[in-house]
This record gives structure tokens, sequence and C-alpha cells, in this order.
């Protein structure tokens, strides 16, 4: 998984009791498409050479801009924001090191146990499932591909704090994205108070 340079995710989790959908394609030269979803609001996701833009919709917006939410959707519209150079938080679904590094850390790799519980199928593919036993977060599965390469297609965990399930397909397929036009974009660093 180290070594690819695009991949699509899809899938839904929780991380710290906030419900994250996630159904987006990132490569390696920071380029990325699709949308993610936090508790009830999505932004749609755009990324072109390291540059991020996210469109979210009126949800997304009463969530996370508090009392300046009405402000916020008059002044952007349906038009996509840049996310700020500084903001990890969002520009990281947009690189594909970054996005398997959030998606698959172990904090605790040094006391998981690994142990194969056999084989299944994923999207008719023949997998081996691994589960991995953390003592402070809980037993994840993974299903890794018979076939080599023998990639992560699935991981899911379903006990812990954090839960959910997530899978990975077209490992390293090219797809077409494209910057939004200027008159599409508002800067809200740019507007002032």
């Amino acid at each position: 998984m180290a070594d690819l340079k695009a991949v699509k995710v899809a899938g839904e989790i929780t991380s710290s009791g906030q419900a994250i959908s996630i159904d987006l394609q990132a490569n390696s030269d920071g380029d990325c498409t699709g949308s993610l979803g936090i508790g009830d609001g999505t932004a749609e996701l755009l990324g072109v050479g390291g540059d991020t833009w996210m469109k979210p919709d009126e949800a997304f917006w009463r969530s996370f801009a508090g009392d300046s939410a009405d402000q916020v959707i008059s002044i952007v519209g349906d038009k996509w924001v840049v996310v700020p150079e500084g903001d990890d938080s969002i520009k990281k679904f947009c690189d594909v090191n970054d996005l398997l590094d959030q998606l698959l850390k172990d904090d605790n790799s040094d006391k998981s146990t690994y142990t194969k519980k056999g084989t299944d199928t994923v999207d008719g593919e023949d997998v081996v499932k691994v589960d991995n036993e953390d003592p402070q977060d809980g037993t994840s599965t993974g299903y890794v591909l018979v076939d080599d390469p023998h990639y992560l297609v699935k991981i899911e965990k379903t006990e812990g704090a954090d839960t959910g399930s997530v899978t990975f397909s077209d490992f390293d397929e090219e797809f077409d994205v494209t910057a939004p036009a200027a008159d599409e974009v508002v800067d809200l660093d740019n507007l002032g108070a």
C-alpha cells in the first residue's frame, strides 16, 4: 500500500464519536475528487496539484461555521471554497500517502497482534482475513488480496471507540480532475472581517 500512487477510498467510520463518510479518489500529486461527510453535512472535495477546494452543503456550514453560518452561506452560495494552505485536516484527504496514513495508522503497533483468520471474498476477489488485535483500540479486520499485488481492499472495526468499514479500490488508476474556474471559487481568507 505504501507504494501506491493513487487509490479510491469509500466507507463510513466513527472517529472520536463523530460519524464520517468518505467517497474519494486521491493520488500522490495532491489531486483528489469526491466527497467527505461529517455528521449531517457533506462537502465535495477537489484537489489539483496540491491546491484544494471544498463545496460544503448547508448542513456542513451549520455544523462548522456556528453563529456565522448564515453569513458564510450567503457569501459562498454554491461556489467552491479555497482550503487554506495550512489546513491539513482537509488537505490530507487529497494526498494518497496522508490519506492512507490516517486510515491505516496503528499507534500501538508494538503491542498489536496480527492473526490470519481464514479466507473470504470482497467484490468477487479472494482475500485473506487478518485480525489486528490492539489492546487499547480493540480488534480490526483487514482483507488482503490473495493474488499479487496483495493490496488491502477492506478494513473494518466493529468494536472499540472508532468503528466503521472502509474499502480500497482503483489501485494506481488515473482519474481526471480539473480545477474550478476562478469565478466559481471563493477564498474566505481574502474577504476580511
